[in-house]
């Protein structure tokens, strides 16, 4: 009874580890790159400063609204206050101007009737709106690079640890065979000593490669807005040919142009909005007044006594001693400074766009040749073990084929990260990131 429940519970943890491992599925970086686009805090905090920039705009249309104030105030007054009143020639009476008691109760309505600062202050804030729409691409854009230039060195560092673990059993192998040369006293036991330190030394690099590897996975986590608790596994297939190389006239799409263009419409609303300063206002009032007057005592009384009234208010600043002109002069030059500005970053577009161009066509044609280096170089290794096995060729010759095939498959890692930085650059330049 007992090994059969021992049986069947061996089954339960079969298949459940079975299912774990199904559900450890390898995150492509396209997946990967929408998850931190959805949980990247830097993008959250972008999405909160437009949902900012909204409210404002609704706080600048609010003042177009009516604007309804109710007051109350009352006094009590120690001593009533006296004023001196004419009774007769050149005589003077002091007279009490007012009662112990003293209520007022005040409705005001306000409507603003034109302003041409409103209307530019409206224009300013939807401005202001669509320019942090943008900062939140340009946040989005950030964080799909960064996702990644952490994913391709993920992927690096991944082949390199495949390097260095079939070299160590590659290394393996050869110790096991100089042994036997020599117990055969065909070598000397330093030459399989040789052997067992370049096993030693791959083994360290081995374990800082992994330390690295994890390193990059906490970082990717971390720009994914994913638990560092949590488990994640990448797709560590290296693929280079995901570009189709446009022509040279590819017309960019970069957010840094389209946030210039918007500061310059910025500016040439802020200038509007300083201008309308020499404009007048024109608002409507209307008022509501009760005041109550009274004492206490055996002859006290309470009385109120209404009043309203409506209006109309006309604000002009005729003069301002030249300060909106010397604001309106800066943000000329504001503006110039923008113009040079885009200018040299249509420039600098050009530029990258040209140089990531031929740096992915050279780099195309530079991993080929790697690979057929590194395949030879294998190719010589093998051939060179098989001859060790034989007696034909020395410790020295084994070791120099080995440093060959480490040269080589460092070479094509190095190109293999050229290329896909290359890769990476473009579609920074071209303004593709968020097109995966």
């Amino acid at each position: 009874m007992y090994n059969t429940t021992k049986k069947i519970y061996l089954t339960l943890i079969f298949f459940l580890s079975m299912a774990v491992c199904a559900n450890a599925q390898e995150i492509s970086l396209k997946d990967l790159i929408n998850k931190a686009l959805q949980n990247n805090q830097s993008v959250k905090s972008s999405i909160l400063e437009t949902e900012i920039a909204d409210k404002r705009v609704s706080e600048v249309k609010s003042s177009m609204l009516p604007q309804v104030n109710v007051s109350g105030d009352y006094k009590y007054y120690t001593k009533i206050p006296v004023q001196l009143m004419p009774v007769g020639g050149d005589i003077y009476q002091p007279f009490e101007i007012s009662t112990p008691w003293n209520l007022g109760t005040t409705i005001s309505v306000g409507q603003l009737i034109f302003s041409q600062e409103y209307i530019t202050g409206v224009q300013m804030a939807n401005t202001g709106k669509d320019l942090n729409r943008l900062l939140v691409r340009k946040s989005k854009e950030e964080v799909a690079y960064n996702v990644s230039a952490a994913y391709y060195n993920a992927q690096i560092i991944n082949t390199q640890s495949n390097f260095i673990r079939s070299n160590i059993t590659n290394m393996e192998k050869l110790i096991s065979t100089a042994e036997l040369l020599y117990e055969n006293q065909m070598i000397k036991h330093t030459d399989v000593d040789k052997l067992k330190l370049n096993k030693t030394m791959l083994e360290t690099q081995e374990k800082t490669v992994k330390v690295s590897y994890n390193e990059v996975i906490n970082m990717l986590k971390f720009l994914s807005g994913i638990s560092q608790s949590d488990n994640l596994q990448i797709n560590n297939e290296i693929s280079t040919n995901t570009i189709t190389l446009p022509s040279y006239n590819i017309e960019p799409e970069r957010i840094e142009v389209k946030l210039l263009e918007k500061q310059k419409e910025l500016n040439l609303v802020e200038r509007k909005n300083i201008t309308a300063g020499y404009f007048p206002s024109l608002s409507a009032y209307g008022v509501y007044n009760n005041t109550y007057y009274g004492k206490g005592g055996d002859a006290g009384f309470l009385k109120g006594l209404p009043g309203s009234w409506v209006g109309l208010k006309l604000s002009w600043n005729l003069f301002d001693g030249l300060g909106k002109k010397s604001k309106i002069d800066q943000k000329n030059i504001e503006y110039e400074k923008l113009n040079t500005q885009l200018n040299q970053m249509n420039e600098n577009i050009s530029m990258e766009l040209k140089n990531s161009i031929e740096q992915i066509t050279l780099n195309e044609s530079t991993i080929l040749s790697r690979k057929e280096q590194l395949d030879l170089a294998q190719k010589i290794y093998d051939q060179t073990q098989l001859q060790f096995k034989e007696g034909l060729v020395n410790i020295t010759d084994v070791i120099q084929s080995d440093n060959s095939l480490r040269e080589a498959q460092n070479n094509y890692i190095v190109s293999t990260i050229n290329l896909l930085n290359a890769q990476l650059a473009w579609k920074k330049a071209a303004g593709k990131l968020l097109n995966n």
